[in-house]
C-alpha cells in the first residue's frame, strides 16, 4: 500500500512537473515571439522615421517651388494629391502636403490676449453653427479649457495647456465620436495662438464663421473669385465692401498659408502581410524648422 501511494505521488509530481514545464516552455516561446515582434516594430518605426525625415526635406523643397510658381502665375496649386508610390527596400512610400491655412486653429482659443481669445471663441461658436453642431456645447468646452468644472471651483481653476493634436478634443466633456469626426475636418492645431484664415484655401462655412456678418451664400460667391494675390484684393471685392468688418476680422484674413502638414504613407512587406504606417511632419512656409511627428495616430 505504501509503495502504491508513493508511486501515485511520484506520478502526480511528474504530471505537475511536465505541466509546469510545458506551460513555461509555451510562455518562453510566446515571450520570444513577442520580443521578435517588438524588435521588428522598433525596426519598422525607425525605418518609417527615416523615410519621413527624407520625405519632409523633399516636401519643404516642393513647397518652396510651388509657392514661387503660385506667386508668378497667380493660380492655386493643389499639393494634397498623393505622389506615385516609390519603391524602397521591402515596400513602397508615397507622400502629400496638406494645407492647414484654411482651417480654424484650435490653439487660438488659448490666446494670451483676452480680447484676441474672446474673438477666436466667438468664431469657434459660429463654426459650430455653420456645421450644424450643438453650439451650446461651446460654453461647456470653453469652461473646461479654462479649467472650470463641477469639481474645480472657478477661483481655483487653472487653464489647460495649448493643444498638441486634434484628437485631444475627444477628452472634452460631452464630445461624442460623431461630433469629433465632423469638427476635426475643419480645425487644426498649430504651434501659435494666432487666428489666421487663408481665403485661397478655406471653405465657405469657415469663412462665414470668421466674418460675423457674412452668410454661407456670400462666402461662396466671394470665394469663387479666387485666387487672391494680395490682401488688398480681399477688401476691394464687392461683397467685402458691403460688410462692416472689424479690425480683428480684417487681420484674420490672409492670402497665403503659414503651416502645412507633410504626410508619408509607408507600406512594408512582412511575412504576415503588408504593414502600413503613417508619419506626419508639420512644416512652416517660413522655414522656421518647427517640427513634431505622429506615427499611426491620425492626422494632426
Amino acid at each position: 500500500m505504501g509503495r502504491s501511494r508513493q508511486s501515485g505521488a511520484a506520478l502526480l509530481i511528474a504530471l505537475v512537473v511536465v505541466t509546469l514545464a510545458s506551460f513555461l516552455g509555451l510562455r518562453l516561446v510566446e515571450r520570444a515571439q513577442s520580443t521578435v515582434a517588438r524588435s521588428q516594430a522598433l525596426i519598422d518605426r525607425a525605418q518609417v522615421n527615416q523615410l519621413a525625415q527624407g520625405m519632409s526635406i523633399l516636401a519643404e523643397q516642393a513647397l518652396a517651388e510651388a509657392l514661387k510658381a503660385q506667386r508668378q502665375h497667380n493660380r492655386r496649386l493643389d499639393l494634397s494629391q498623393w505622389t506615385p508610390p516609390y519603391a524602397i527596400p521591402g515596400g513602397v512610400v508615397r507622400g502629400r502636403l496638406i494645407d492647414l491655412g484654411g482651417r480654424f486653429n484650435l490653439n487660438a482659443l488659448f490666446h494670451p490676449e483676452p480680447q484676441e481669445r474672446a474673438h477666436a471663441r466667438l468664431v469657434f461658436q459660429n463654426l459650430l453653427v455653420q456645421l450644424n453642431l450643438n453650439s451650446r456645447l461651446s460654453s461647456v468646452w470653453l469652461a473646461w479649457l479654462d479649467g472650470q468644472g463641477p469639481n474645480r471651483p472657478n477661483q481655483d481653476s487653472v487653464p489647460r495647456a495649448p493643444m498638441m493634436h486634434v484628437s485631444e478634443m475627444l477628452e472634452w466633456p460631452s464630445m461624442d465620436w460623431s461630433t469629433y469626426q465632423t469638427l476635426s475636418s475643419w480645425v487644426s492645431v498649430l504651434p501659435t495662438p494666432v487666428l489666421s484664415i487663408n481665403v485661397n484655401e478655406t471653405t465657405p462655412n469657415v469663412l462665414a464663421a470668421a466674418i460675423f456678418l457674412m452668410d454661407e451664400s456670400q462666402a461662396e460667391r466671394f470665394l469663387s473669385a479666387r485666387p487672391f494675390q494680395r490682401r488688398e484684393e480681399i477688401w476691394s471685392h464687392p461683397i467685402m465692401q458691403g460688410i462692416d468688418l472689424s479690425a480683428r476680422e480684417r487681420v484674420s484674413l490672409v492670402v497665403e498659408s503659414s503651416w502645412y502638414l507633410a504626410e508619408a504613407q509607408v507600406s512594408l512587406d512582412r511575412s504576415e502581410g503588408r504593414v502600413d504606417y503613417q508619419a506626419f511632419r508639420l512644416i512652416s512656409a517660413s522655414g522656421s524648422g518647427y517640427d513634431f511627428r505622429y506615427v499611426s495616430q491620425g492626422t494632426p
